[in-house]
């Protein structure tokens, strides 16, 4: 099944944060966590169902090279809806159940 994936702008704005820290640790960093994670987000059009959910429907792919990093995600019917990008050391839980309906 081809979902069509769709982000709150949360996710962006997460996924930025994170693209700044790491720049501030290694110039060009923060471009290779962006292109991973965009390339994480695109994949879910074919592979969404692939990832287990974490709680309340919530799904969880996480990056590979930046590897404390998940995408959220919810399937509902044929689209992909992005929530976050998010550090798994933080509240994800609470962060991401509140952008469910939020943004």
């Amino acid at each position: 099944m081809k979902f069509a994936v769709k982000k709150r702008r949360f996710a962006d704005d997460d996924a930025l944060v994170a693209a700044a820290w790491y720049d501030e640790q290694l110039p060009g960093l923060g471009g290779d966590f962006l292109d991973e994670a965009e390339a994480a987000i695109s994949s879910l059009a074919q592979n969404a169902l692939l990832h287990s959910i974490r709680f309340a429907d919530v799904r969880c792919l996480r990056l590979r090279r930046f590897k404390g990093y998940g995408v959220y995600y919810l399937i509902m019917g044929n689209e992909v809806w992005v929530l976050a990008v998010l550090h798994g050391a933080r509240e994800v839980e609470k962060l991401v159940l509140g952008r469910k309906t939020n943004g």
